[in-house]
């Protein structure tokens, strides 16, 4: 009988307990796999936005994945990859020495910095330019605007990708009122990262729409002018090589992480077009049954209670009508009497004197009172 094989912890590799636990880091397993499933998770929305050239995009997604898993080394050599694309060469650097510490053999990036140890003119620059980047930006604080422009140009000659420098290079732009080479330079950034937040928001306030700002994207960077004369042909020669090797490293991103695609596991995203048929037909059925379930009694309740309460409004205003009507008819009825007492004054007399005409004089006291009694 097959031993069977113990369960190891994909944190630190130790040994899980029975009652779930590591026995080294003493992290529960369901936790850790739900953590590394979310950073695979994270680690596919930053290679599609990657593939889409969304790169800021792509590094929001991969820091995500690193949170949850410092040692996935697929979203820290992919973070590598885009930080090295946008320019930010020694961002990529870190990643990439981080990533071979993890896991020393088999790892692409032990590729990736053998190749850049070939390149020394690179990583000889790579200082240089970040010295001069932060010294246009020391300029820039002080207002020496100019200054702080040229600069920038002799920055970008030499590392072309460098996005941090094109989007400062066009506040500058901006800040002297150059609408148009701050939209010259804004573009080269919206070709390397095309979702730039910040290149969009610059748009946004010099009045574009955005469906200029696709337009524009589409529109080719070359002979665009932004640089001098002097400038381009020292990004000629020395620039065109880094140029061409980032392009490299991005077509090897397509090709080699393209089919290492993590599986999302629970958290991953399922075909669902074998099951389409199924999914139509229990959708109909659903809609069926809240359809006579839920929404016709909802309308007969509704439509009862307007009957209900339509029936009381004018039950009311009858019991007003007839209310009215009898007391104007009783009002009539007055009226009439007093009209009838008007025309025929005579009836009105109840009790008319006695005649004392046929009276003779002489006539005693008692047959006086006699006839007054009778009368």
């Amino acid at each position: 009988m097959a031993t069977k094989r113990p369960v190891l912890c994909p944190n630190c590799g130790a040994h899980i307990k029975k009652n779930g636990y590591c026995s080294s880091c003493h992290m529960p397993l369901p936790v850790l796999k739900k953590a590394f499933n979310t950073s695979d998770y994270y680690y596919n929305i930053g290679y599609d936005r990657a593939v889409a050239r969304d790169l800021s995009g792509a590094i929001d997604s991969l820091n995500i994945s690193l949170r949850y898993n410092k040692k996935n080394i697929m979203s820290r050599n992919l973070l590598g990859l885009v930080y090295y694309e946008m320019g930010e060469i020694v961002n990529a650097l870190s990643q990439w020495v981080m990533s071979v510490n993890y896991q020393p053999s088999g790892n692409l990036a032990s590729k990736y910095l053998k190749e850049l140890r070939q390149d020394p003119t690179l990583l000889a620059n790579v200082d240089q330019i970040a010295q001069k980047y932060n010294q246009a930006l020391n300029y820039a604080k002080s207002e020496d605007f100019d200054l702080a422009i040229i600069q920038l140009k002799s920055v970008l000659s030499s590392n072309p990708h460098f996005v941090k420098g094109y989007l400062l290079l066009a506040l500058l732009y901006i800040n002297s009122d150059n609408y148009e080479r701050a939209r010259t330079t804004l573009r080269r950034v919206l070709k390397i990262d095309k979702a730039n937040t910040l290149a969009i928001h610059y748009l946004h306030e010099m009045g574009d729409t955005d469906e200029n700002i696709i337009e524009m994207s589409k529109e080719s960077v070359e002979n665009d002018g932004l640089l001098d004369e002097e400038e381009a042909i020292t990004l000629s020669t020395t620039g065109a090589k880094s140029d061409n090797k980032i392009k490299l490293f991005f077509g090897d991103l397509i090709e080699k992480y393209k089919a290492k695609a993590v599986s999302r596991g629970e958290y991953g995203e399922i075909s669902f077009a074998k099951y389409s048929g199924i999914y139509v037909l229990l959708g109909m059925v659903l809609g069926i049954f809240i359809l006579y379930f839920i929404v016709v009694p909802a309308q007969k309740r509704k439509i009862i209670n307007e009957k209900d309460e339509l029936i009381k409004s004018y039950s009311e205003e009858l019991a007003d009508k007839n209310a009215t009507i009898n007391s104007l008819t009783n009002e009539i009825a007055d009226l009439n009497v007093e009209l009838e007492a008007a025309l025929n004054p005579e009836e009105d007399v109840q009790n008319p004197l006695p005649d004392y005409s046929g009276v003779e004089n002489g006539m005693s006291d008692e047959d006086l009172q006699n006839l007054i009694n009778n009368e």
